[in-house]
C-alpha cells in the first residue's frame, strides 16, 4: 500500500503542472486576441469624400471625384480600440505609394479624417487611386476611387 499511496502523491505535482501550462496557454491566446488590434477592434465605416461639415461628418461622398479637386478626404469611424494603438493609412496613385501616415488612436471609439493633397496646391491628377487602412495584422479597408475629367 505504501507504494500505491506514494505513486498518487507523486502525480499531484504533475497534474498541477499540467493544469498551470494549459491555463498559461489559454491566457496567452486570449491576450493575443484582445491585444491592440484583437478581435474586439473594428473599423465600422470608411468613405472617400471631398470635405467635412462643421460636425466633422463627410460631405460629397463618392468614388468618382471630378478633376480640379485639390484634396481628397478619407473619413473613418472605429470602435473598441486600445488607447495608443496605431493604424496605417496609405494612399496610392495607380500602383505607386504616394503617402503613408500613421494614425495614433487616442480614444476607444471615434472618427478620424485624413487628406491627400499636393504640396504645391495644384489639382490632383486624373487617374486611379486607392487608399488602405491597416494594422500590422489586417487590412481594414481598401478603397478604390478615381479623379475623372468632366464630361
Amino acid at each position: 500500500m505504501n507504494f500505491i499511496a506514494g505513486n498518487k502523491s507523486g502525480k499531484r505535482p504533475l497534474i498541477f503542472l499540467g493544469f498551470a501550462v494549459v491555463l498559461l496557454l489559454l491566457l496567452v491566446t486570449w491576450s493575443l486576441k484582445v491585444g491592440p488590434f484583437g478581435s474586439l477592434f473594428r473599423v465600422d465605416q470608411v468613405v472617400i469624400c471631398q470635405e467635412l461639415d462643421a460636425n466633422r461628418k463627410p460631405l460629397h461622398v463618392s468614388n468618382s471625384i471630378q478633376y480640379g479637386t485639390r484634396q481628397i478626404c478619407l473619413w473613418l469611424r472605429y470602435s473598441a480600440a486600445r488607447e495608443g494603438s496605431h493604424l496605417e493609412v496609405s494612399w496610392y496613385y495607380g500602383k505607386d505609394l504616394v503617402l503613408s501616415e500613421p494614425l495614433k488612436i487616442m480614444t476607444k471609439n471615434g472618427d478620424r479624417a485624413f487628406y491627400l493633397l499636393r504640396e504645391e496646391g495644384t489639382p490632383l491628377p486624373v487617374g486611379s487611386y486607392r487608399v488602405t487602412v491597416s494594422t500590422p495584422s489586417k487590412v481594414w479597408a481598401d478603397i478604390k476611387f478615381a479623379v475623372v475629367r468632366r464630361k
